[in-house]
């Protein structure tokens, strides 16, 4: 590749980086828009442009965000606005974006990193590996058995019900992992959109047990959350949407993936759309291990991770990881340990792939994608990782 210059975006750079995005992405900004997401980008995002020529050539915008594991909230790196310019392309610039934007990440502790990817074998050559899928019902009203709840719902906004819809999704999202944590300018920002309507579904007492967002277009009613806490609140919001049986013919339910709740309609056999969605890596292997929270033997136990990580090298080697009463209390790189109860071999996004739950080791076992010694401990037996979900979008 010819002279560049990797360097983080500067305010007067901005209006270059929203025309690569009109081009790469086909789309045209309003200038409300365009102020909007300049705003964006000087307030949340830190984005980082390959110069070649004194002009910018491609760039990769970096959200510090955060997400859960269970309970446990982890700092991480939402990767988006990846483009080039059609003559700058497979010259190396996404390459050593990406490299730079590892960096960053560890530097400022995201020690994890998600994308929505344009091509899933693309970014596995940089370490990512696919853990997210999406899961779309598609039914009717007719579908839906006609039921009787002993609670109700009430249509509201974000604004006098942020706190009731907050707390009803964080007791979803940590029954999972790799869902976000939101905080209140996501919800209201890259959430909620003007057309939503927020329904929740409350107990005879009163009290909120789940929510729905949904949105009716062109005789669809779309559902892009639906989380519910009881058999009442399930029963109450289905029945929601049952009401709408005479101005909709289509039903669209986006939902989690332990949501099994086709079993109980009345016409079961309704299409279910699993597809690929995000996809992540570990960006510092060491700081993410000590936060790691899928041990849940109580025992001391040390694991070695033998990592190749060509594109965050700090993650290539041999790690003795000792965790005891289901922490992490030390991880050592490099170093002989008399005691290894089970021995891990991998690259980066396998690695990635078993620790985050989105394949098991069985799985990666048979397809040789890992090597694994099981000396006294058995991982299925030490470790239980929650499954990852996603309801968002960056």
């Amino acid at each position: 590749m010819s002279d560049y210059v990797i360097k983080a975006l500067q305010e007067n750079d901005f209006d270059d980086a929203l025309k690569l995005n009109e081009y790469a992405f086909g789309y045209t900004l309003s200038e409300e828009d365009k102020e909007k997401r300049k705003q964006i980008m000087a307030q949340h995002q830190t984005v980082f442009g390959s110069f070649a020529e004194q002009q910018l050539a491609a760039k990769v915008h970096i959200w510090p965000l955060q997400l859960f594991l269970g309970d446990k909230v982890i700092e991480f790196g939402g990767i988006a606005g990846v483009a080039t310019w059609p003559e700058f392309r497979r010259k190396g610039h996404v390459n050593k974006l990406l490299q730079e934007s590892f960096k960053e990440m560890k530097d400022t502790g995201l020690t994890l990193s998600m994308l929505h990817p344009f091509l899933i074998r693309f970014y596995r050559q940089f370490g990512y590996e696919l853990t997210h899928y999406t899961y779309n019902y598609q039914l009717t009203s007719e579908d839906i058995p006609n039921y009787k709840p002993s609670g109700y719902c009430r249509r509201v906004n974000f604004t006098a019900a942020s706190n009731i819809l907050a707390d009803l999704y964080q007791k979803e999202a940590t029954k999972y992992g790799l869902m976000m944590n939101r905080s209140n300018w996501w919800w209201k920002e890259r959430r909620i959109n003007k057309q939503d309507t927020i329904c929740i579904s409350y107990d005879q007492a009163g009290n909120p047990n789940g929510y729905l967002i949904s949105t009716v277009k062109n005789k669809e009613l779309q559902i892009k959350e639906f989380i519910h806490h009881s058999l009442d609140a399930f029963q109450t919001l289905l029945r929601w949407i049952k009401n709408h049986d005479s101005m909709i013919d289509t039903i669209k339910i986006d939902s989690q993936p332990n949501e099994l709740f086709a079993f109980f309609l009345d016409n079961p056999r309704i299409p279910l759309k699993k597809q690929a969605y995000f996809m992540t890596r570990i960006v510092d292997f060491e700081n993410f291990i000590k936060q790691y929270p899928y041990i849940v033997t109580p025992e001391r136990i040390v694991i070695q991770f033998a990592i190749t990580d060509k594109f965050a090298p700090w993650n290539t080697g041999t790690w003795n990881v000792i965790f005891e009463e289901k922490n992490c209390i030390n991880v050592a790189k490099n170093e002989q340990e008399e005691q290894i109860d089970i021995r891990l071999k991998a690259n980066i996004q396998t690695v990635t792939a078993l620790l985050l739950g989105s394949e098991s080791l069985d799985v990666l076992r048979n397809f040789s994608a890992i090597d694994i010694e099981e000396y006294t401990k058995n991982w299925n037996e030490i470790s239980e990782v929650k499954k990852p979900h996603l309801l968002d979008f960056f």
